[in-house]
């Protein structure tokens, strides 16, 4: 797990002062609870690892329900936001990166750390807890932690103190309560009876935090939207209870409408406004589904109640009507699901040549409607040869018309897969290739064999109209054999995308990558690392997190979006300030749809099961 640099102390000071924990979770919001700081509008914020710096004055900015809750006193609302009088530098600190939605609550188990400030540890401690597996919420959000036996247990002082992984440092949820009776009297109760000692806490987790604190949802990965959509969907969804005024429409009326083709359960706790709607359907219904997401039917529903009495109302209702189709891009107003996939590919294809080794021939061109353009070979120098086609892909960039996205393609050869091309830069670029534009490899073996394009044609027949990806992650420390992975993918109506856990010039993954791309699979992931952790049961490695994070985020992805979504993700990493650390450091895509690309064995353009491009 990384440093703690996110953990912050909370004092409040005052007659009866309070100590508590808190979470940076942006470089000027910290997160604790609203017991922390109940009865004062200004708090003392100090950074646990930076004992030097100063301390900082904050205001409390929001406040959950807490003490009243949702039902009575039973500790749920318990949450506060504090803002910071300016952004915290990220030498000094930097937010916690949140876990997925429902990472931690399904097997594989995680290990959870708590960090908190118990009485006489100013400089703070940590205990290694684990939550119920029986699945009861307390309240409908409230986790009930447990000690493990050994360390430190969970006291007064965690109190908003972050749960985090134990492996990957990534925030879970806040300890709201704790309890430890253990080697201490206790007076009877009511039936003159003795409780037993307990050692228990209770967390709100992230996906009940955001409930009370929309601006979290876009810092959650794991909704059903990537978190681009779930911004903008946020966005209009307050904007549409502030506009209305009183909420338009019973919140628990829109989920029963939205969700009636699905037939699903009331959410466990009535939604008392429009956005804890939205957000429940975002966080909790993620799952394959007939038809499109229920989320969008709730935008749709929205809108319809939507009356234009202002150019904004109009504008939030447009807006509305785009999120509600499926097929249309949010954050891209007016761009339909033919018009995402309308790929300009830049072809850059590399070869070994024959004009001695470490020579490769090179030839770089734009393909439009499964065309290619002109293109003049030249054969490169190993030293030379990053230099010279970036050189070149900034030219065919220039050339490019604004009627679609581009899309940089490496043909390359088997045992050339693994070049991280992605991550290539030039001498006054200011992030990699991948991160700025969608970028993809090839390979050319496949692409030369006339048995394996069809297969791959036959199986983006079945994923063109697909809304979302399934990956099959492959286990790093057991990733079984090469065989049954060629035979669980073979079948071209199964969607798996085979994610590998490390890059496949490791001798254990190269025939997995082999397998995969015989089966005619539209796609493989992999990072361009490999795994060098000690696998022990239980314990979430480097390769497992990354497979676990990947499924999670690409899970409302089409197939041919994958691009796009890769290169958020680069993008998510350089833009974190330690791209090497990130989880998606390294990311290689592998991907080839058939009608951008011309084939070596058809005479037209398109593969016969490919639809008619749109006008």
């Amino acid at each position: 797990m990384a440093y703690p640099y996110w953990l912050a102390r909370i004092d409040t000071g005052g007659p009866a002062p309070t100590v508590g924990a808190g979470v940076l979770v942006t470089d000027r919001l910290v997160l604790t609870c609203a017991h922390v700081v109940h009865g004062h509008a200004a708090v003392t914020v100090r950074l646990a690892h930076r004992p030097d710096h100063p301390a900082l004055a904050a205001t409390v900015l929001l406040r959950g329900p807490w003490p009243s809750g949702r039902h009575g006193r039973d500790g749920t609302g318990d949450v506060a936001l504090l803002e910071l009088p300016g952004p915290v530098p990220d030498r000094v600190a930097r937010p916690a990166p949140f876990a997925p939605l429902h990472h931690w609550d399904r097997p594989p188990y995680p290990g959870l750390t708590a960090h908190g400030f118990p009485f006489g540890h100013d400089a703070g401690r940590s205990s290694e807890i684990r939550p119920t597996r029986a699945g009861l919420l307390i309240g409908g959000e409230l986790v009930q932690l447990e000690h493990d036996g050994q360390g430190m247990p969970l006291s007064p002082g965690f109190s908003g103190g972050p749960v985090v992984d134990s492996g990957t440092g990534e925030l879970v949820g806040i300890v709201t309560a704790a309890q430890d009776t253990v080697g201490r009297p206790l007076p009877p109760g009511p039936d003159g009876r003795t409780p037993p000692a307990l050692r228990i806490g209770q967390m709100l987790p992230a996906g009940a935090l955001a409930r009370y604190v929309p601006e979290l949802a876009d810092l959650i990965p794991g909704a059903a939207l990537p978190a681009d959509q779930v911004r903008e969907l946020r966005e209009l969804v307050l904007a549409t209870g502030a506009a209305a005024g009183p909420e338009p429409a019973d919140p628990l009326e829109l989920y029963r409408t939205a969700t009636a083709a699905q037939g699903l359960l009331d959410p466990p706790t009535r939604p008392g406004t429009l956005w804890e709607t939205c957000w429940y359907l975002l966080s909790e219904v993620t799952g394959p589904l007939t038809g499109r997401h229920p989320v969008r039917e709730f935008a749709a529903l929205l809108a319809e109640g939507t009356v234009e009495r202002t150019p904004a109302d109009r504008d939030r209702r447009s807006r509305l009507l785009r999120v509600a189709d499926g097929g249309i891009r949010l954050g891209h107003p007016g761009r339909t699901a033919a018009a995402a996939r309308r790929w300009r590919p830049i072809l850059v294809e590399i070869g070994h040549s024959g004009a001695g080794r470490g020579r490769y021939t090179v030839a770089v061109r734009t393909v439009r409607d499964g065309e290619p353009g002109p293109a003049v070979p030249r054969t490169l120098g190993g030293g030379e040869l990053q230099a010279e086609v970036l050189r070149e892909i900034d030219r065919q960039l220039g050339g490019l018309e604004s009627d679609g996205t581009e899309l940089v393609v490496f043909v390359l050869p088997r045992k050339l897969l693994t070049v991280p091309v992605h991550a290539w830069a030039g001498k006054h670029s200011f992030g990699p290739l991948g991160a700025d534009h969608p970028v993809v490899v090839v390979d050319r073996q496949r692409r030369d064999s006339a048995a394996d394009r069809r297969a791959l044609e036959l199986n983006w027949a079945l994923r063109r109209d697909e809304r979302r990806t399934l990956v099959h992650p492959l286990d790093c420390a057991e990733p079984g054999e090469a065989r049954a992975l060629y035979h669980l993918l073979r079948p071209v109506e199964r969607p798996q995308l085979p994610v590998l856990p490390g890059s496949p010039k490791a001798r254990r993954y190269a025939p997995l990558l082999d397998a995969a791309l015989g089966s005619g699979v539209h796609a493989v992931i992999w990072p361009e690392w490999t795994c060098g952790e000690r696998h022990q049961p239980g314990r979430t490695c480097r390769g497992r997190a990354f497979t676990a994070r990947l499924a999670v985020e690409l899970a409302g992805t089409p197939p041919s979006e994958l691009p796009e979504r890769i290169k958020q993700l680069r993008h998510q990493a350089e833009e974190g300030g330690d791209p090497e650390g990130h989880w998606a450091a390294g990311l290689v895509l592998l991907w080839e749809d058939p009608s951008l690309l011309p084939s070596p064995h058809r005479p037209y353009p398109l593969p016969p099961t490919d639809p008619p491009a749109p006008d």
